[in-house]
C-alpha cells in the first residue's frame, strides 16, 4: 500500500508541474494597453484617427498573443507600443477637433465683423477705373457715384 501512495503523490507532483508550466504570468502592460485602446475608441478617434487606432489595436492582439505564449518581454514590448499608438491617436483627435472649433469660431467672428461693417453703413467697396479717379460703389446699390 505505500508505494500506492507514493505513486499518487508522484503523479499529483507531475501534474501540478505540468499545469504551472502552462500557466501564464499576466503582463500588467497587457492590461494597460488594453484599457487605452478602449478608451481611445470611445474619443471618436475612428472617425479622426482611424488608422493610428487599428495600429494599437493590432499591437494589443498581437501583445496578448505572446502573453498568452508565455514570452513576456514581448507582450510588454507590444503592449507599450500599443499605447503609444492609442496616445497619438487621441493626441491627433483632440487636435482636430480644436482646429474644427478654431475654424469655427474665426468664421462666426467674420461674420460678425461683416454685420457690423454692413449695419454702421461703413460697407463700401472702392474700384478703380482706367479713366482716372476712384468709384465709390455701396454694398446696397450696384450703380457706381462719382
Amino acid at each position: 500500500m505505500p508505494n500506492l501512495t507514493n505513486l499518487g503523490l508522484v503523479t499529483a507532483s507531475t501534474a501540478l508541474l505540468i499545469l504551472a508550466g502552462c500557466a501564464t504570468t499576466p503582463v500588467p502592460e497587457v492590461a494597460a494597453a488594453r484599457a487605452l485602446v478602449t478608451q481611445a475608441e470611445q474619443s471618436d478617434t475612428t472617425q479622426f484617427a482611424s488608422a493610428d487606432l487599428e495600429s494599437a489595436r493590432s499591437k494589443l492582439n498581437q501583445a496578448a498573443g505572446y502573453e498568452k505564449a508565455g514570452k513576456p518581454v514581448l507582450a510588454e514590448q507590444l503592449a507599450k507600443e500599443s499605447e503609444a499608438d492609442s496616445e497619438v491617436a487621441m493626441a491627433r483627435t483632440r487636435a482636430i477637433k480644436a482646429e474644427k472649433d478654431l475654424n469655427d469660431v474665426n468664421a462666426g467672428t467674420q461674420t460678425l465683423r461683416s454685420e457690423s461693417r454692413r449695419n454702421e453703413g461703413g460697407d463700401t467697396t472702392t474700384v478703380v477705373v482706367p479713366a482716372g479717379g476712384a468709384v465709390v460703389i455701396p454694398s446696397d446699390s450696384t450703380a457706381p457715384q462719382r
